[in-house]
């Protein structure tokens, strides 16, 4: 077994891969030990997705719906006190039927215990960035386990996915920052708070997290599909501009 990403022996890894991070909500989708080695794993969690995660809009929508990361706590967000400039306070989550707030000001923290301030702004970050160079290698990351996930059973996948020329510039993006920057798109599809209905004869509803899929368009263009929390995010695999996918959505 070779890792998929620097290509290295990884027989003797121990970790595994969780292809969205479990911060985002994913208990499911992961990958067996050895697929990612653990130098690239670790490189992963510490050098993009902490970095993603910490983005003012996946702070506020984890706040927003509650869930925690591996060490089971819910991210806490940034509020306002007064003016924008010098009001900043932390927000954790409620706890005995009162919100916890960090207040570093010196100055803020006296004018609040004079009761000077009675208001408290919370900004609602609806969508994620545009053109983030995190988000992006994030999202190529992503891709690449999905389609090793999609691929894993079929006979010599893993040599084939190595030698695979067409992923290295994808490959040597995501692990090495190399190359230039890889377009991706976003759109919300559903609300981040809807349920699904099951079907009549079980009847209950449920909340969708997260999902993803493969779209393969004319000659060898494969576009990732994944949607986190309502929103789709799509990303080309092996080309850096998603023009074709633009023009084959815009007719479809």
């Amino acid at each position: 077994m070779n890792c998929i990403f620097c290509k290295k022996i990884s027989a003797d890894s121990k970790s595994v891969e969780h292809i969205i991070p479990e911060s985002l909500g994913n208990k499911k989708h992961v990958l067996d030990k050895g697929i990612v080695c653990d130098k690239c794993n670790s490189y992963f969690s510490v050098k993009i997705e902490k970095h993603v995660l910490d983005l003012p809009y996946f702070r506020s929508v984890r706040k927003r719906n509650e869930i925690p990361s591996k060490k089971n706590k819910v991210p806490s967000e940034i509020g306002f006190l007064g003016d924008l400039v010098n009001g900043k306070v932390e927000v954790f989550g409620v706890k005995q039927n009162s919100l916890q707030i960090v207040v570093e000001n010196k100055e803020l923290f006296e004018k609040i215990l004079k009761g000077e301030f009675t208001d408290l702004k919370i900004p609602i970050h609806k969508f994620p960035p545009k053109d983030n160079i995190l988000l992006s290698r994030f999202l190529g990351k992503v891709a690449l386990e999905a389609l090793a996930q999609k691929v894993k059973n079929v006979d010599n996948w893993n040599e084939d996915f190595i030698s695979n020329e067409g992923l290295d510039r994808m490959r040597n993006y995501v692990r090495y920052g190399k190359g230039k920057f890889w377009s991706y798109s976003f759109r919300k599809v559903y609300e981040e708070f809807d349920t699904f209905s099951s079907s009549q004869k079980e009847n209950f509803s449920y909340q969708i997290l997260n999902e993803y899929d493969f779209l393969y368009l004319e000659e060898s263009y494969l576009i990732f599909i994944c949607i986190i929390m309502g929103i789709e995010y799509s990303i080309m695999l092996n080309e850096p501009n998603l023009d074709i996918y633009q023009e084959w959505l815009k007719k479809n």
